[in-house]
């Protein structure tokens, strides 16, 4: 399945993730709920398993562009 085409950009409200879990339905196997919880409250979206494989590619290949995540050190 191919993601949509972006067409027009529109702003949209950004809250931070503060937790997410993935929920199966027993009676559809062929998706599972993405639960995201803000804090603005929770978001469901179903997801089949294309969308979850391209989703989980995007979201590596966007980490590994971002900075190293920096350590504390200890003096």
């Amino acid at each position: 399945m191919a993601r949509e085409p972006k067409t027009d950009e529109q702003e949209l409200p950004a809250f931070p993730i503060r937790a997410y879990q993935l929920i199966p339905d027993p009676n559809r196997p062929d998706v599972v709920a993405l639960a995201i919880e803000t804090e603005q409250g929770h978001s469901l979206f179903l997801a089949t398993r294309e969308i979850l494989e391209d989703l989980g590619k995007d979201l590596l290949e966007r980490a590994a562009k971002m900075p190293p995540k920096q350590t504390a050190t200890r003096r």
